[in-house]
This record gives C-alpha cells, structure tokens and sequence, in this order.
C-alpha cells in the first residue's frame, strides 16, 4: 500500500493493528449469524389466563385434559387458579416446547395460544365459596306454573295433574322456557311426555329445550320436585337423565337424598349427590320436598334432557317441579360429566362436602350484598285475583344476589292457603314463576324450614318471611340493572301485603377485568 509508505514505523503499526481488528470483527459476526442458523428457534412463554378466583389455594393434584377434537389444554388448579397470569406458577401451566424454523414456530405460538386452562373436577367446590364469582351468562328457569296473564287466577293449578302430563284436551298448563316479560308466554314451549321403547317419560327438561345448543358448557344446578305426601318419591318411578350421549337412570328415591346415587346405563360411572344439607333438600325438614340446589350435578354441552317414568307408567296425580340450567360463561372451562371418570365424578360431591361441611355459606353472601332502589311503592296491598309489581334498580352488570319476601295476611289469616301466592320474577327481558311461597323457599306443603340457600320463617299476625339466595354458581347477571317481582293473589278471601327487598353484589374486580 503506497500510503503506509509515507508513514513512520509507529503510525504503520498502529494501522495494521486497526486492520487486524476489522477483519477479525467481520469473520467473527459470520461465525456466529452461521451458528444461529444451526440453533432452535426462541421459547415462547405463553401463560395461561387467570380463569376464576377462588376462595383458598391447595394442593389438588392437575387431572387430565378431556379426550376431544379440541386442542389439548393445560390443567387448571385451584393454586395456580389464585396467581395472576405472569407468575411463575401460572407460567407453569403452558405448554412449552421449543421448535425449528420460524414456520414452525409460528405454528407452535398458535397453538399455545389457542389453548385453554381446563378447571379441575375438585375445584368446582371451591368456586361455590367464592360469593363474587361470575359463573352463568344466564340462569333458565323451569317450573310447572302456568303461563299467560290471567292464566292462573284461582292457583290451584300450578302443579301438574295427569292431564297435563298426558297432554289431554283438558290440560290446564302450557310449559315452557324462556317466558318474555311482556305477555308472560314461553318462546320455547314443549311436549311433557314421550321416550322411546313405549317406556314412559314424563320429561322436567325435554331434550328440545337445549337442541339448538350443542356447543356452550351448561351444568344442572338444580332439581326440586315435591309430590303429594301421601305418595312420596316413589310415585316418581325412575329418574333419568342424558347428558353428551350417556344415560343415567335409577330409582328417584335412591337418587333424591344426601349421598344419592345413580349410575351409567353402561356401569361406567354414576352420578354423585353431596351429603351436606347446604346442597341436598331433606323431605322429612321440607315438607316433602325433594332435590338438591347450587351443585353441578352434571356438566353437558349436548343431548341432554330430564324426566322420570313414574310409578307403573303413571304419573303421580300432583306434581310439582322447578329445575335451573346454568349456561357458563365463555371463559369458564371444565370437563363435561361425560369426560370425567368415576373417581372424578365422586370427587366433585365429596369436594362439596369437605368446601361447606360446618359452612353458613349465607354469611358468606350477605356481607358483600348492597340493597336494589325500589323504583315503585315499598309495598303491595292486593285483594283476591288481583296483581301487583315491585321494580328495583341496580347497577347493570350486578349479580341478583338474594330475594326476601315479606306476606302478610290482613284479612281470614287462619287460611294458609295464601301461601300459594306466586313470585313471578322480572330480569333482562325475561320472566321466571315460582309456584307458591313455599316453593320459592324450597318448602312444600306450608312447612315452614331452612334450607342451605332458602328458609320460610313465620313471624307475627300470620306472616311468613321467604328468603332465596342465588349462590355464585346460579346467581343471574343484570344486564340492564331492572328488576321486577309481580305477583297474583289467590282467590280465597285474603287481602295481602307483600313487601320485597333485592340485593344484590359485585363480581370481583379480577373477574371484571377478563369480561
């Protein structure tokens, strides 16, 4: 080179110096974009939501996800339920796997993406004592009271009699779902007896009600059936109930108490009832009345229905039901009751069990309650056949937290047949009948009792207090904040005052920010 030439010896060393530099920097950043080429691409970390909170954390060992089409999901636990989702142990329940080339990484990402934490059976529990909890999109509510104004004005047909169930020219009922809070008329309306084989059922839920329906996680919250005492349970034959392409039926009698059981058609697996009072109806406390409330017993997306066959093939000559299917939110997600296994099944009551064993899970509720605004008069005086209404305001988007109905007697309060005054409950456009005081409070037969969620208490000059909480997993969502009760007095001679309160709670402030 002609200019290092020009240069003294110690200016031509520091150049070369330079030089050796620059040429071992560029070989060098070769070598090593060559060796990146060769190496796996970059972990992508991706966490998996914080589902729902709950009330503690334990060691619940993670369950298999459930044998589907769908793409496999991470086991979800109630101790990485309770972490936010960049902590470790969230981070833990991911799917991780490093890959080759960036198209396959990409893929990879989606995939992990794609998947979803799956609730462990056990946790369900654990839910129930979150009081804040968000579970149901909507609660649909099935009863055998008459639809339509004016439908019932005597009340002495808000049970079924074997008319109805037969579906004679003299059937005294029309039954349905999804009733619209103007006319008071179901939407869905269905045939109440059928089954295949000649075998009789009288269907509680008919398999049309949840036809359209085959994708969203819905659960059976709750079953209440009372008959006449002289009959009891065993007027009701079988109990059945299919769920995803499983049948389950057994004796009502052996299935409608604490700890009941009903196995699988094929003797796979059997359906579990807790044994704690909070979730289990005792006829002998009741009045007569049979069932279980706020437990999953079972978990579907498709081809459900439930009926029973009845003694010999009849059905019992007054019948009296009420049962409530909770559509789950999206983001809630938990194995079907097909998709459990036996020991998981039995997990899910003995978990309901040990959660509220000596557990008032009403002190739980009522601290977090604000009281509705009564948008009309404070109370209702209502002579025989006439109607009434009470409004309430809250804020949209609250959970109906509980019902306290107050109904005194003015006049001949030595008849208790105003008890079969019915509630009749206004919410998000639609309108749920409950039939009689004491069928509101889970009761029969004007006993007053105490259940895990309901109680009909008596107090002075003839009155009665009903009480309903709706627990976290039953509790409807206000969409628009109204709420109204209306009521119809029965025709026996009585003037009636009736006084409401609604309150209402608050999801939680974590559980909002996901919605």
């Amino acid at each position: 080179m002609p200019f290092l030439a020009s240069l003294t010896r110690p200016q031509r060393a520091i150049v070369l110096v330079l030089l050796a530099l620059n040429v071992a920097w560029v070989y060098g950043a070769a070598v090593l974009l060559a060796v990146a080429r060769l190496q796996p691409g970059p972990i992508v970390a991706v966490t998996s939501p914080t589902l729902l909170p709950v009330a503690r954390a334990s060691s619940t060992k993670p369950s298999p996800p459930p044998p589907s089409t769908r793409t496999p999901a991470p086991v979800y636990t109630r101790a990485s339920a309770m972490l936010p989702a960049k902590t470790p142990g969230a981070t833990r329940t991911a799917a991780l796997s490093p890959t080759r080339g960036p198209s396959t990484n990409l893929a990879q990402t989606r995939r992990q993406v794609a998947a979803r934490a799956v609730l462990a059976p056990s946790s369900l529990a654990e839910l129930e004592l979150e009081p804040r909890v968000r579970l149901t999109s909507k609660t649909s509510f099935f009863t055998s009271a008459c639809f339509g104004r004016d439908a019932n004005p005597l009340q002495d047909r808000d049970n079924m009699a074997p008319a109805d169930w037969a579906g004679a020219p003299d059937r005294k009922c029309i039954f349905g779902y999804h009733t619209n809070l103007g006319d008071e008329l179901p939407t869905g309306r269905y045939s109440v007896f059928g089954g295949p084989d000649g075998q009789p059922h009288f269907y509680i839920i008919p398999p049309e009600a949840f036809a359209q329906d085959q994708e969203n996680l819905k659960q059976l919250s709750q079953l209440h059936l009372i008959v006449a005492r002289e009959q009891g349970c065993g007027e009701l034959g079988s109990i059945g109930i299919t769920a995803d392409g499983q049948t389950y039926q057994c004796s009502a009698c052996a299935f409608l108490k604490a700890g009941g059981v009903c196995p699988a058609g094929d003797g796979s697996k059997a359906l579990v009832l807790p044994a704690n009072g909070n979730n289990t109806l005792n006829p002998e406390a009741t009045g007569g009345a049979y069932g279980f409330v706020s437990f999953p017993a079972v978990l579907f997306r498709r081809g459900f229905s439930l009926y029973f066959t009845g003694k010999d093939g009849f059905p019992p000559p007054h019948t009296y039901f009420e049962s409530t299917v909770d559509t789950l939110l999206p983001n809630f997600h938990a194995k079907t009751t097909a998709e459990m296994t036996g020991p998981e099944i039995m997990a899910v009551a003995s978990q309901f069990d040990q959660a509220l064993s000596g557990v008032d899970p009403l002190r739980r509720l009522a601290p977090l309650e604000q009281e509705a605004a009564l948008t009309s008069s404070p109370t209702l005086v209502l002579r025989p056949k006439e109607r009434g209404t009470l409004s309430f305001a809250a804020r949209p988007g609250s959970l109906l937290s509980s019902i306290s109905w107050t109904i005194r007697p003015e006049t001949n309060q030595s008849n208790p047949a105003f008890l079969e005054t019915n509630l009749c409950l206004g919410l998000n456009g639609q309108v749920s009948c409950f039939t009689g005081v004491e069928d509101f409070a889970h009761c029969a037969f004007f006993t007053p009792c105490r259940t895990g969620y309901s109680s009909l208490v008596p107090i002075a000059s003839g009155a009665y207090v009903a009480t309903r909480y709706f627990p976290a997993g039953a509790a409807p969502v206000t969409n628009d904040g109204k709420i109204s009760t209306s009521f119809q007095a029965p025709d026996i001679g009585t003037v009636l005052e009736i006084e409401v309160k609604v309150r209402v709670r608050n999801p939680s402030a974590v559980l909002a920010k996901q919605q």
